[in-house]
């Protein structure tokens, strides 16, 4: 009887284990089509669930997607693929995952290259790439970010930016920092290499940023004036992480 019972198992998990297989097969451009009718966001979608790729455009944004479909994962009741994603000089690499309404990035490393800071914000950028280094955390709708760790560098350089209708320059210093999640948010504690405070950047469940910079970081904008502690965070800016539309 127990002998049975095991074979009925065995032969339970063979079934599961081919279906799975089965359904990695599927190509990916018919999923898209038949779960995502009003796709405007993946073209030129070639391979399967198991691996592919495809080219994406989001606002100004454009760019490739590669996946490779992590099996294993299941055991832990999470779909998850090795990533890709590639606009122009900008490149990142890690694991996105999706778990009972949970959206997570494991090990997400890569550089962010001025021309994609520039779709963000149409300021004249330095020169140098946004290094990102093991960048975990994940997202829920309704609960925000949690689990959330990781570094960047940037080396920093001329930056012209429009203020208040003025166009200002501001002489970068190389910036670190790293990411952290408080009470829901995604925050990137940013410092000189002297490991003082510079900015900070903050991500709430909304997807709303808040920017913060201070005396400091103001200080080396060429025609600022004003007087405050330097750890004092003088201006604060709120808006969308991307802004419909553009």
């Amino acid at each position: 009887m127990i002998k049975q019972a095991k074979n009925i198992s065995w032969w339970v998990f063979a079934v599961i284990t081919f279906l799975v297989f089965v359904v990695l097969q599927i190509p990916a451009a018919w999923l898209v089509s038949k779960f995502y009718k009003d796709n405007q966001d993946l073209q030129n979608i070639d391979g399967n669930i198991w691996n592919g790729q495809a080219d994406w455009q989001k606002n100004q944004l454009r760019g490739t997607i590669t996946w490779s479909y992590r099996p294993l994962d299941l055991l832990f009741f999470k779909i998850s693929a090795n990533t890709e994603v590639r606009s122009g000089e900008t490149q990142l690499k890690g694991v996105l995952g999706y778990s009972f309404g949970n959206f997570s990035i494991n090990s997400l490393n890569g550089r962010i290259a001025p021309e994609t800071l520039r779709s963000f914000q149409a300021w004249d950028w330095p020169s140098t790439d946004i290094q990102v280094k093991d960048l975990n955390f994940k997202y829920n709708k309704s609960t925000g970010f949690e689990k959330g760790e990781g570094t960047f560098q940037w080396g920093g350089g001329e930056l012209l930016y429009t203020y208040s209708q003025r166009q200002e320059r501001m002489s970068v210093p190389s910036l670190k920092g790293s990411f952290i999640v408080d009470k829901g948010k995604l925050i990137l504690d940013v410092r000189d290499q002297r490991d003082q405070k510079m900015a900070n950047f903050a991500l709430d469940t909304a997807l709303m940023l808040d920017a913060q910079l201070t005396q400091r970081m103001l200080m080396n904008v060429q025609s600022y004036e004003g007087k405050a502690a330097m750890d004092t965070y003088v201006i604060s800016i709120r808006q969308p992480l991307v802004k419909g539309g553009e």
